[in-house]
């Protein structure tokens, strides 16, 4: 409150010195009689007597009527409110018209400071111009801070969304990866328990690294390799999993899980239906900012491959909301390959 009333001063001490300014430019016969330091000084106490009167409607309009009325929708009493007291100051203004006459040439002015005229006047160009600058600044400081709250609101949306659909990824990342473990239980599958500690290991991850906006991309790269050494648990030599790096800087930060759900859709939604020998060609490049990340894996040539379940979707509007146009996915089908291609630009900060 202090800081603002400090605002308020300082901007009516500069309304007025604007004033005393234009006063001195084209002072009268009468005010060139006085020394410059003593008329600047008559100019500025004359001015700031009649400031009230001037600032008076914009208080009573933005401070008063407007928080009483406006939610209430009684415009009306808004728009009547402010010409009373607008008529009002300006009666008063007038009023002061011969006090600061006989206070600055010691005479009475001959002439009827109440006249239709002169109201005008006063209105046009004394009070008007101090009303409507103050109420412009106030109008777009209003308006400023309307649009910052609409950004904050808008990015709380989105993070709302972000956080849901992570929420879903992972239970479905565990859902997945609990059916793989099940199956290789009712055999007594002697993987059983290293699979079982894998899991661990991934889950720990995604519950205390997860919770960061970024992460350095080795980590993402660490999550990916124990993923697919989990998953090449259950397949005997029939698989072949290639995952080749080129990494410029392992530091580099990107959004955690972003890349994990793509290599998860190779093995489930496609390795994982083939009947046949199955290969997995992952290929990861991060150079000057720009991430590029490879999958191609084999399947039948009559597996459908349109629906790919919730964690690719999921990770589809993750990419949107994370990296806007910052990103490409590119996912082909064909007779026996499935192919995606995502990149992403990376901005200054996460390199």
């Amino acid at each position: 409150m202090s800081r603002r009333v400090l605002y308020h001063a300082l901007f009516w001490l500069t309304f007025i010195l604007l004033y005393v300014v234009i006063y001195m430019l084209f002072a009268g016969t009468s005010d060139l009689a006085y020394p410059p330091v003593q008329r600047f000084f008559r100019f500025f106490f004359r001015e700031l007597s009649f400031l009230p009167w001037k600032i008076i409607p914009f208080y009573a309009l933005f401070y008063f009527l407007v928080p009483k009325y406006f939610q209430k929708g009684n415009y009306w009493k808004i728009s009547f409110g402010f010409l009373g007291s607008l008529v009002i100051c300006l009666l008063g203004y007038r009023s002061m018209i011969s006090p600061a006459s006989n206070m600055m040439y010691g005479e009475i002015p001959a002439f009827n400071v109440y006249d239709l005229k002169r109201f005008i006047y006063s209105l046009t160009f004394d009070m008007l111009p101090a009303i409507g600058l103050a109420s412009t600044i106030k109008l777009l400081k209003g308006r400023m801070a309307f649009s910052k709250k609409e950004e904050a609101l808008k990015k709380e949306k989105l993070e709302a969304e972000l956080n849901f659909l992570k929420a879903q990824t992972n239970p479905h990342f565990l859902f997945n990866t609990l059916n793989n473990l099940y199956g290789l239980a009712r055999m007594n599958d002697q993987n059983t328990a290293p699979s079982i500690m894998k899991l661990a290991n991934i889950m720990r991850f995604i519950l205390h690294e997860c919770s960061v906006p970024t992460i350095p991309i080795d980590k993402e790269i660490k999550i990916i390799e124990d993923y697919i050494e989990l998953e090449s648990l259950r397949y005997d030599d029939r698989l072949t999993v290639n995952f080749e790096k080129n990494i410029e800087n392992v530091q580099s930060e990107i959004a955690p899980l972003i890349l994990l759900p793509f290599v998860e859709n190779a093995f489930k939604h496609g390795v994982g239906e083939t009947r046949f020998e199955a290969v997995i060609d992952i290929a990861l490049e991060l150079q000057d900012r720009k991430l590029k990340f490879t999958i191609k894996n084999s399947k039948d040539e009559d597996q459908n491959t349109v629906n790919q379940g919730i964690g690719l979707k999921n990770v589809k509007r993750q990419l949107e909301l994370i990296y806007g146009e910052n990103y490409s996915l590119e996912i082909e089908s064909e007779s026996k390959v499935f192919f995606v291609k995502l990149t992403i630009q990376l901005s200054p900060h996460e390199e």
